[in-house]
């Protein structure tokens, strides 16, 4: 092809290579992040992990009065915050940080964290047995 000199390939690449640093930079880009509705329900389950930009499990039913501890093992900070209220409203929290909270209202708790929009969970809670 005339008119092409060796580094016209040089462009092209640079620009893909900077893409992919700035997907990397953005928060929401993180890891697989979290989808409840992708997970079967883990019941009686109390200890949620943040980790590789996720909740595990996502998806957890429990008791009303039941406490649950969601702990960061991630190296960035993360919030745990209702997707409508207040719930859930979690200050942010480094690695190894912990959030806890009792629910004693029976019903369905969606939140997701606040800086990383592909991190989502949920809470079922059901009535006093």
């Amino acid at each position: 092809m005339k008119g092409l000199g060796k580094g016209w390939l040089v462009g092209p690449v640079a620009i893909v290579g900077a893409l992919l640093l700035i997907g990397v930079a953005c928060d929401g880009w993180h890891g697989g992040g979290s989808d409840p509705s992708k997970e079967t329900p883990a019941f009686g389950v109390t200890e949620v992990r943040l980790e590789d930009f996720g909740f595990a499990p996502a998806n957890i039913v429990i008791d009303a009065g039941t406490t649950v501890t969601w702990t960061n093992y991630d190296s960035v900070d993360h919030t745990v915050t209702s997707d409508e209220g207040d719930v859930l409203d979690s200050e942010r929290f480094g690695e190894d940080g912990t959030f806890r909270h009792t629910f004693d209202t029976p019903g369905e708790y969606y939140y997701h964290c606040e800086p990383h929009s592909n991190m989502h969970g949920l809470v079922t809670v059901l009535p006093y047995p």
